[in-house]
């Protein structure tokens, strides 16, 4: 049975948002009209010591524009789990499949997961939706590149890289706002993570992670060049709700190399007018 107190944003005494973040039976607990938002979770990156890493792909977003429901109903959520962080010359994990099926629908709304990241120079893409009022696929990610988005008004954003090669982000979601505010049919996400390709042998720093927000894909961490005063450890951002991590190069060494992971999956139930 769902929990009523998992994640809700009053929205209004009448037009709740729900959040629902693990798989579960959820009862509506008014009568009205809801609009659902399924996303599928991300792909990891992928990590190694060759400059072939990539991102991973973001989730697919499926959404059910409107659905009479009743406290007599019920439905099966199913959310899927982020692409685990990979470590060593390794291609990143597959995000799982979010899915809900219940009364009134005659076919069951899917997101799917994302690619994880590639160990080659070949591209990963965003999830795929099925059965929904609208259907997008996640954005995908290619070599040097962060984790893409999730998109809500069309294909997710591909993670990218700064003209320089000092930045390697991951890709916003295509609608920025709170999504913790999103209510009465709305529904926003966060920017990409902002990851460094680092290429001079002078300095010394660890860890260049940042994170996606939610919807959004976490930045890749490359560092080009080998020397003793460079890092000994890279790690890749990871990815917001429903978003690619971001992946990790040293050539150092890559037993202390690690992926950004990819963002869990979930639900989001808004009831409307």
């Amino acid at each position: 049975m769902s929990n009523f107190t998992d994640f809700i944003s009053s929205g209004g005494a009448s037009f709740p948002t729900i959040f629902l973040s693990k798989s579960q039976t959820w009862i509506p607990p008014q009568d009205g009209n809801i609009m659902i938002h399924v996303i599928g979770a991300g792909g990891s990156g992928s990590s190694g010591n060759t400059a072939s890493v990539s991102g991973g792909g973001a989730g697919g977003y499926c959404r059910k524009n409107s659905l009479a429901v009743t406290t007599s109903g019920s439905f099966t959520v199913v959310v899927g789990a982020g692409g685990a962080q990979v470590t060593g010359e390794t291609a990143g994990n597959n995000g799982g499949n979010s899915t809900v099926a219940g009364t009134g629908l005659s076919s069951t709304l899917t997101a799917n997961g994302g690619v994880g990241g590639e160990a080659g120079t070949g591209a990963v893409s965003g999830g795929t939706a099925a059965n929904g009022d609208v259907n997008n696929t996640g954005g995908g990610s290619v070599k040097g590149k962060g984790g893409g988005a999730v998109g809500i008004t069309g294909t997710g954003n591909t993670g990218g890289q700064t003209a320089t090669d000092m930045n390697i982000y991951g890709g916003d979601c295509d609608v920025v706002g709170d999504f913790w505010s999103s209510t009465l049919g709305q529904l926003a996400g966060g920017i990409g993570g902002i990851g460094i390709s680092y290429n001079y042998g002078t300095a010394t720093f660890s860890d260049m992670r940042i994170n996606g927000g939610p919807l959004a894909g976490g930045g890749s961490a490359s560092q080009t060049l080998a020397g003793s005063g460079l890092v000994t450890s890279t790690t890749g951002g990871h990815g917001g709700i429903g978003g690619g991590g971001g992946g990790a190069r040293n050539p150092t060494s890559n037993t202390n190399v690690r992926s950004g992971r990819g963002g869990e999956g979930i639900v989001v139930i808004q009831y409307i007018p």
